[in-house]
């Protein structure tokens, strides 16, 4: 090397050191993420359609896929501090498209890394915000693209949204205001500028603290969805009223919940529905044994205004119920369905589920297993209720601290609104009389830091 490139490659790395070196003295870095690998063997993801979960002599088959998440936290001192969190998602193998320009048929192409040679553009954006503590006052804000979760088992909301939240703590009282806006300016050929047909949640959230044993909470959220979409949005206006509570009696811990809604649905249509919950923990043995249970409003027929509305099909989940077909996984990567295709809701019909299980750990090995059971609140027509009960398993070993090895596997044995004869059937999610029960083994590797 001539003694020119050397004194450019010396500058170039002295400029780098100095320009890395000013921020290092100012910020304190913190980087967290997690790397997550998923084999499954399954019958129950057969095509991409609703229905494709239920069809009689569904193809099996076994695919494989990652993710990695990284958060970079740059942080000024504990006040104040800058959170962001991507993703990164990939099949083993690439997500290819097919003549359509829909995902899951097999080819070369298509904008997943999984495919041969990689280098596609897979990285998503899951949060970023500002996160401080506002001096005058002493409440924390979060500002930006942040998570948010409702507090009756995010079967309302669950997902990351663009808003803002404050928060304020004065003795035993928490108190909580938010805005969250979720859609804007998707109206058709629509040639307005942003701001104009929008989606909005307000929340109001309070929480007192009766002693050490005993929390209680109430909610408000209400929803004004003015994007113009009233044929194909669910309301149009939407309030929701609800309380929790947060119990421990000995080794018990309770959490029960109910909510009302009440609302305008296609400018015509009042809304009239509610919810009812409770999740439970019992410490047993080595490990615990778990319980939890809801009740979703239904409607009889069809036009849904006392059916209990999510925001959407695909932001709500139940996670204390640990199912992996019931309802839409917690421990799945990208690639997830559930029985009634993510709806919980089952299309407006409300739902009934009640789940039971037991997780404990000896040393380094850890274990769960759980059942399930869903059905319908109202049928319509000759429908039947039942939707199916779910076994499941998982078993486990702590490799390091923060890696973990485990295989899983669930069963469904469906019910007869799912695999029962003509109009015993709900048409929207079961294919074919006579289905093929679902059922899915599952190998993980996950590591966190």
């Amino acid at each position: 090397m001539s003694f020119q490139k050397k004194l450019l490659a010396f500058a170039a790395v002295s400029a780098l050191s100095a320009a890395t070196a000013v921020p290092a003295m100012a910020l304190e870095n913190e980087f967290h993420g997690m790397f997550k690998f998923m084999g499954y063997q399954t019958n129950a993801l057969a095509g991409g359609d609703t229905k494709d979960i239920l069809r009689k002599d569904a193809h099996s088959g076994f695919f494989a896929e990652q993710r990695a998440r990284i958060m970079y936290i740059a942080k000024a001192n504990d006040n104040l501090k800058l959170v962001t969190h991507f993703e990164l998602d990939t099949r083993f193998g690439g997500i290819a498209s097919n003549h359509n320009g829909t995902a899951g048929y097999k080819g070369t192409t298509g904008n997943d890394s999984g495919n041969l040679d990689a280098d596609q553009l897979t990285l998503e954006t899951k949060n970023i915000y500002l996160d401080f503590n506002e001096p005058a006052t002493g409440a924390n804000f979060k500002v930006g693209l942040q998570p948010w979760a409702d507090a009756y088992g995010s079967l309302f909301l669950l997902a990351d949204m663009t808003g803002a939240i404050g928060t304020k703590k004065v003795d035993a009282f928490t108190g909580q205001l938010g805005w969250f806006r979720f859609d804007d300016n998707t109206l058709a050929n629509d040639i307005t500028g942003p701001g104009q047909f929008t989606a909005d949640l307000i929340v109001a959230d309070g929480k007192f603290a009766v002693s050490k044993d005993i929390t209680v909470g109430a909610t408000y959220y209400n929803i004004q969805n003015d994007t113009g979409l009233a044929a194909t949005a669910p309301y149009e206006l939407l309030h929701m009223v609800g309380v929790n509570a947060d119990v421990n009696v000995g080794p018990a811990n309770i959490k029960p919940f109910a909510a009302y809604q009440w609302g305008e649905k296609n400018s015509a249509t009042d809304i009239s529905a509610y919810l009812l919950g409770a999740v439970g923990k019992v410490k047993a043995g080595p490990g615990a044994v778990n319980f939890s249970g809801f009740y979703l409003s239904g409607d009889k027929g069809g036009t849904n205004n006392n059916a209990f509305q999510a925001v959407t099909a695909g932001t709500t989940y139940f996670n204390p119920a640990n199912m992996w077909l019931l309802i839409r996984p917690n421990q799945a990567v990208n690639t997830s369905t559930s029985l009634t295709g993510n709806d919980i809701s089952v299309g407006g019909r409300g739902a009934i589920g009640v789940f039971a299980g037991y997780d404990g750990a000896m040393g380094k090995t850890f274990y769960n297993a759980n059942v399930g059971y869903m059905r319908t609140a109202e049928a319509r027509g000759a429908e039947k209720k039942s939707l199916g009960t779910e076994v499941n398993a998982q078993i486990g070993y702590k490799i390091y601290d923060n890696l973990t090895a485990s295989a899983a596997a669930a069963y469904v044995f469906l019910g007869d609104a799912m695999n029962g004869k003509g109009t015993d059937r709900i048409a929207t999610y079961a294919q074919t009389a006579d289905a093929d029960n679902p059922y899915l083994v599952n190998l993980q590797l996950s590591y966190a830091f």
